[in-house]
């Protein structure tokens, strides 16, 4: 009965014009793959895919494993390439060393399924500083899945044909003014933000002919309509006029407990927050501008293919949100 549900899907999506998550799908299912299936998910033909969520490192608890089930089906409907994470992985205080049983707790134990098992590429959130910061990138040499080279780092993927999109992942950590009267201040003061500044303006600068898109992912948004809507925007002042000035496409972060997406009015960025995979408040009301906004556990998808990129956010039930397409801006 499932099965015939899923190609009735099928035929639905290919009449209206549309790739489903269903062909993907049926292709794990007929592999003996049984777990579940996200209504209303897309996917597209020749697309790089990935998912994204942050904030989500509390031992199972506040709904962490319904974001796990959920993002475990989600990677399947869309045979993501990697997942992204966008800090504080673990709550309340980061870990203390790569044995730390918080590893298992809050992160192994919880996103045990099957379609997990692929590469996660993680930075670091301000709770991950409260703890032993180097051990989250340490850990990168224990585990085959968790990525985190370096607290600054960048790759390319392709997209398709000769296309490919630029990721740049940044610790905001040392732009935030305010993280320095913190108790891991003197960490903060022992490294070289104005480095990675030059590092992140030199990435961008890549002026190669097969970049098409440029993201950049981090913990803290520029933008926000949640609890720190009305808080100085630091990474915002430190951040926008790079990401203007070499027309970064995408900006993702999390810090925010819920998902938004927001695309400020004459500016060329996009922005992203996902950062609800664990604790947020549903009756949290907006309190800045957005284009999106739900104050929900969940995540995002994303598909990338020269032309645009699709975003689907996903709640902790497997309820689709919103879809939200960005187009490619040509710029001169």
């Amino acid at each position: 009965m499932k099965r015939i549900l899923l190609i009735a899907c099928c035929i639905y999506f290919a009449a209206t014009g549309l790739k489903a998550q269903t062909l993907k799908y049926l292709a794990e299912y007929d592999k003996g793959y049984r777990g579940g299936f996200i209504t209303g998910q897309l996917s597209r033909e020749d697309a790089l895919e990935f998912a994204v969520l942050g904030d989500f490192g509390r031992g199972g608890e506040y709904f962490q494993k319904d974001v796990a089930n959920t993002l475990s089906e989600a990677v399947t409907g869309i045979n993501a390439a990697f997942i992204i994470a966008t800090g504080d992985n673990i709550y309340p205080d980061g870990v203390a060393s790569v044995h730390d049983p918080l590893w298992n707790l809050s992160f192994e134990n919880v996103f045990y399924q099957y379609p997990l098992h692929r590469a996660w590429y993680a930075v670091l959130g301000n709770h991950d500083y409260h703890g032993n910061a180097q051990a989250q990138i340490d850990y990168s040499k224990v585990s085959q899945r968790w990525h985190m080279p370096s607290r600054y780092y960048a790759f390319k993927r392709k997209i398709s044909g000769n296309a490919e999109a630029l990721f740049v992942f940044l610790d905001t950590n040392p732009l935030d003014p305010e993280a320095y009267r913190s108790a891991y201040g003197n960490e903060l003061l022992a490294q070289d933000s104005a480095a990675q500044k030059r590092w992140l303006e030199q990435t961008l600068s890549d002026t190669s002919s097969s970049i098409r898109w440029k993201i950049v992912i981090a913990h803290h948004p520029c933008y926000t309509a949640g609890n720190r809507a009305l808080n100085t925007p630091y990474i915002r002042y430190s951040l926008e006029p790079v990401l203007e000035k070499y027309k970064v496409d995408l900006y993702i972060s999390g810090h925010e407990h819920h998902l938004q997406y927001y695309h400020p009015a004459g500016k060329h960025t996009h922005h992203f927050i996902s950062g609800a995979g664990s604790e947020a408040n549903e009756n949290l009301k907006p309190r800045g501008n957005y284009d999106f906004f739900e104050p929900i556990q969940g995540l995002m998808t994303f598909s990338i293919l020269p032309e645009n990129v699709q975003v689907q956010a996903i709640d902790r039930r497997g309820v689709v949100l919103k879809t939200i397409l960005v187009n490619k801006q040509l710029t001169k």
